[in-house]
């Protein structure tokens, strides 16, 4: 899915893309970093590509949707660490002197 909506003011349209039922990938385009960056922090979604499109893809990140769009996370270290149950042993050895 794509959503391209027409605004005036940089913070309208984070509101209205924050306002979907879905967060998955977004992307910026923008010549000025600032205001690209301001709205990568902002936006809900679970990776934000500035001046790419949101196939690009490496395995070490995440793969996520939040809201209706997903379930957990996903990509190589973070499915291992789900996959993985920690446990924590403490041993205490009593040494005879």
């Amino acid at each position: 899915m794509t959503c391209v909506y027409k605004f005036k003011e940089l913070d309208q349209a984070i509101e209205i893309a924050n306002s979907l039922p879905v967060a998955f990938q977004a992307s910026i385009f923008s010549r000025d970093i600032e205001p690209a960056l301001r709205a990568a922090e902002r936006l809900a979604g679970s990776a934000v590509m500035i001046n790419d499109h949101t196939a690009f893809r490496v395995d070490w990140m995440p793969f996520a949707g939040h809201r209706q769009s997903g379930y957990g996370v996903g990509g190589i270290p973070f499915t291992m660490r789900e996959m993985s149950q920690e446990k924590m042993i403490v041993l205490r050895r009593d040494h005879a002197s």
